[in-house]
C-alpha cells in the first residue's frame, strides 16, 4: 500500500546531529524500496515550512511504526500524520517533472523491485 506521510515542524531549526540522523534514517528507506518520494514544502501563506514523502508498507499499523522510529519525530522536531494515498492518475513521463539536481537513491537489488 502507499501512504502519504505529512510533516509538520515543530522547530525552526535543526542540529546538525539531528539533521544527519534524519538523513542516517531516511537513505536506507529509499535503498531498500519503502519511501518513494520526499521533500519540503515552502511556508505558503499562513502555512509553516513542513515535508512531504510518499513511502510503501504493508499496512497503516506498519506505516505508523516506521514513521514513528524517524529521528526528527523521535526529538519532539515535528508532528506527522500517516494518510494511506491511492494514485488514479499519474503522469506518463513522470521523472521529466524534477529538477536535474534531484538526488536519485535507487533501491538494492534482490529486495522484490527487480525488472523482469
Amino acid at each position: 500500500m502507499l501512504f502519504a506521510l505529512l510533516v509538520e515542524y515543530t522547530a525552526e531549526t535543526f542540529p546538525d546531529e539531528l539533521m544527519q540522523a534524519h538523513r542516517d534514517w531516511l537513505f536506507p528507506r529509499f535503498e531498500e524500496g519503502s519511501f518513494l518520494i520526499s521533500g519540503s514544502l515552502d511556508a505558503v501563506d499562513e502555512n509553516p515550512p513542513s515535508a512531504l514523502a510518499i513511502f510503501t508498507a504493508d499496512s497503516l499499523e506498519e506505516a505508523r511504526t516506521l514513521v514513528d522510529s524517524e529521528p526528527f519525530f523521535r526529538a519532539g522536531a515535528c508532528r506527522h500524520r500517516v494518510v494511506p494515498f491511492h494514485v488514479r492518475v499519474r503522469a506518463a513521463e513522470l521523472d521529466t517533472a524534477f529538477p536535474d539536481d534531484t538526488k536519485v537513491l535507487s533501491a538494492r537489488p534482490g529486495r522484490g523491485d527487480e525488472t523482469p
